[in-house]
């Protein structure tokens, strides 16, 4: 009964030593789990596997800590690190291509104050959260527009983070935001062998000019991505989630170069929204478009979602047409919990001949998808 007591006695000490120090650098944390499962059918021609059932974490789960510390002069000293967490099994077992294989997740060192923000990490790229992978309201799901005809994938247009990079952004002016990210790293410094695993290299650059007023939203984005020593990876088209044939193709160690234009207008709870994306990869014929438009709402507990878009592919001579639509809604209970569920329809025309095996794993065909989950936001 003696040693119980001093356990407690020393455990709440413990607990009134660590608080004064958790308060004074203002340390908060969260995080997502999710879990979904979802029911494809595949009509591609070639596909070794035409239908099939999936259970995912599709790259939501995550669990992240940041710190804030006042510094005087109206400057804040800041650091955040995420860690990408697989809810469904180990790294490997979730067959979505965002599922974390690594901690690859956002963590960067930074300074705030009367002139914005720096930051100097693996950082966010203000070309994918300018409209975006914001505007997704089906984002991280099997029903997602990235990868699957309404947006664009690259390394980081809507997908990833930078690497090895310096990331501004702006205080707000009149509604105008700016972002620039920049990657000062040499591949291959001091014998470096691990540049394979960056997502920046330099030159590399992300930017962003955002305007928020008036029920508006105006985006406009540019990123530069190059391929030095052809080490550098990016999925510039369709790559279908939960599906490793058929409708999955991709283009590696290409120097590219992405813009991007939105608008979105929100009228009370009802948000309608496009963008355009226009991406100039070396070689290509003429440049690759990815049109994304939605509309979304919130009534209550539920929040009903459409979306569509289309991607025109032109890298490889012919057009290759990829139509994307999905239809579904969020039921957000109180505390961060919702289930939510929908369909989403992909079908991709215009592959020929030319588009051999060495290139791409590409295929006409349909494929569909039913999917239901469960996410939890803490």
């Amino acid at each position: 009964m003696q040693y119980r007591l001093r356990l407690l006695t020393a455990s709440v000490g413990a607990v009134f030593m660590i608080a004064p120090m958790i308060a004074l650098a203002s340390l908060q944390y969260g995080g997502m789990a999710q879990g979904e499962l979802g029911y494809w059918k595949d009509t591609s021609q070639g596909v070794t596997k035409s239908q099939g059932t999936n259970v995912l974490d599709n790259g939501a789960g995550r669990f992240w800590i940041s710190a804030s510390e006042k510094l005087g002069q109206d400057l804040k000293g800041l650091a955040f690190f995420m860690f990408k967490v697989n809810t469904v099994g180990n790294a490997g077992f979730d067959t979505s291509p965002y599922a974390p294989g690594s901690n690859g997740g956002e963590k960067w060192v930074g300074i705030a104050g009367p002139f914005g923000r720096i930051e100097i990490g693996n950082v966010m790229s203000p070309y994918k959260y300018a409209g975006g992978v914001t505007w997704d309201r089906f984002l991280l799901t099997d029903l997602q527009a990235r990868g699957n005809g309404g947006m664009a994938a690259g390394v980081f247009g809507q997908n990833g983070f930078m690497t090895d990079s310096i990331l501004y952004s702006s205080p707000h002016y009149a509604g105008f935001q700016l972002g620039v990210a920049y990657s000062p790293m040499n591949a291959g410094v001091n014998g470096d062998a691990t540049t394979t695993s960056m997502t920046a290299q330099h030159g590399d650059y992300s930017t962003a000019l955002t305007w928020r007023a008036l029920h508006w939203d105006v985006v406009v984005a540019r990123d530069h991505a190059g391929a030095v020593n052809g080490v550098q990876t990016y999925k510039l088209y369709a790559q279908l989630i939960g599906v490793g044939d058929g409708l999955q193709y991709a283009n590696l160690g290409k120097t590219q170069n992405n813009t991007k234009f939105g608008l979105r207008y929100n009228f009370g709870p009802v948000a309608v929204m496009g963008q355009f994306e226009n991406l100039d990869t070396a070689g290509q014929v003429d440049p690759t478009h990815d049109l994304f438009l939605a509309v979304d709402g919130n009534a209550g507990p539920w929040a009903p979602i459409l979306q569509c878009g289309e991607t025109t592919d032109q890298y490889y001579g012919p057009d290759i047409e990829i139509r994307y639509v999905a239809v579904g809604t969020f039921y957000n209970f109180k505390k961060g919990f919702s289930l939510y569920g929908g369909y989403r329809r992909t079908q991709v025309s215009g592959v020929n001949a030319t588009v051999t095996a060495a290139d791409a794993a590409a295929a006409n065909g349909n494929q569909s998808v039913w999917s239901v989950g469960m996410r939890k936001v803490f």
